[in-house]
């Protein structure tokens, strides 16, 4: 189960749900989708030229496209040295990409305060935004609410100024200038935690740290810069933990019953990652106090509470055959996937097990909380005052 990387990610049995729930709270408005932090720059600027503009076109939202576009076309070359780090669609522009910038980065707008609250209190939507735009014509004059919008305050407000070349065609950079790194930080070390608004997020904290040392979130030199969150995080490197034992487990599970039940022979690729994977990270998941893990991420699936149980029982009662987890798995995997389960004990369970290939299913790595892509990001404020 290749869960480190951002694409394609397989979550047979729910553990994904404790990887957002923990990375919401430690890392808000952040996505495994982010690539650099000037684009929390550039799409509010593309929204104040296009109220600047005030133009003729009948959708503001395809007028807000073009200018996603364009923007692209001017981040993608980079003087023959190949494509510039993080462009989000240089790999295939001009053609158009299914995810731009201000899908990607929408929730960082809004949680980071670059684009303020609705009057209700609600998170503008890109939709809304294209409506508010076009508020002083004949055709779009409410919100979803009846409200009219042209009383409604634009939402932008406090922007530091865009660069005197944006309404060029020249090419631009995903370098931050160091008025811009100020102004990012300020919106960054303001982001609260989201159970304790007195208090800094742990992103907040992080702000201006060099970070490249820190493999992981929980490494010892992210808790020393914690404070109040170093219980939570030190919850969450154990839950991370106790994730890779639970997908190595699942992948020896379908390896052994694809041999057994099916009597195809296999070889002992997973079986082994997984005696593996406990040595490496079984300590640490057993020390998991559960009851304040469920705290910390909230009401979870049945199913899924069940095989993190079962799993955490598992681990410190030292056993090395998996086999008594099989009933649990299965049932987790079958409540998420139904007729596509592996692990099901019916034809389609088999019928999926002969699909599956041992040697291409990733071996297992522990939850990863969107750590790369918010050293990433903060990269770019690194030593900032």
């Amino acid at each position: 189960m290749m869960f480190g990387a951002n694409a394609g990610v397989r979550d047979e049995v729910g553990f994904l749900i404790v990887h957002q729930r923990y990375a919401d709270h430690l890392f808000p408005g952040t996505s495994v989708l982010h690539t650099r932090l000037r684009y929390t720059l550039l799409i509010p600027w593309l929204y104040q030229s296009l109220r600047a503009k005030r133009p003729a076109p009948k959708d503001f939202a395809q007028a807000f496209i073009d200018l996603e576009h364009r923007l692209t076309g001017r981040l993608q070359y980079k003087d023959g040295e190949g494509e510039p780090d993080g462009v989000i669609g240089g790999e295939v522009y001009p053609r158009a990409i299914s995810q731009p910038p201000a899908y990607v980065y929408w929730t960082a707008l809004a949680k980071w305060g670059l684009i303020a609250a609705r009057p209700d209190g609600r998170q503008w939507s890109r939709p809304d935004m294209a409506r508010l735009l076009a508020g002083g014509s004949k055709r779009a004059l409410h919100d979803d609410d009846g409200k009219p919008l042209e009383t409604i305050a634009w939402p932008i407000t406090g922007l530091i100024d865009a660069p005197l070349d944006w309404e060029s065609n020249g090419k631009m950079t995903l370098e931050l200038s160091s008025d811009e790194r100020a102004f990012l930080a300020r919106k960054l070390r303001a982001v609260r935690s989201p159970t304790d608004p007195s208090e800094p997020s742990l992103l907040a904290k992080l702000v201006g740290r060099p970070l490249k040392e820190a493999e992981r979130s929980w490494d010892d030199e992210i808790l020393g810069l914690a404070g109040k969150e170093a219980a939570r995080l030190r919850r969450a490197g154990q839950a991370a933990a106790l994730s890779a034992i639970g997908r190595a487990v699942y992948a020896a599970l379908v390896e052994s019953v694809k041999e057994e039940r099916d009597k195809r022979p296999q070889e002992n690729l997973h079986r082994k990652d997984l005696v593996d994977v406990v040595d490496k990270w079984g300590v640490q998941a057993a020390a998991l106090d559960f009851a304040r893990f469920l705290e910390d991420v909230g009401h979870l699936p049945t199913a899924v509470e069940a095989v993190l149980r079962e799993t955490i029982a598992w681990v410190r009662s030292k056993k090395k055959n998996p086999a008594p987890l099989l009933g649990v798995y299965e049932r987790a995997e079958y409540s998420r996937k139904g007729d596509r389960a592996r692990l099901a004990n019916n034809q389609f369970g088999v019928d999926r097990r002969m699909e599956w290939q041992g040697d291409k299913h990733g071996y297992a790595q522990p939850l990863h909380y969107r750590w790369d892509n918010v050293k990433r990001l903060l990269r770019d404020l690194e030593d900032v005052a």
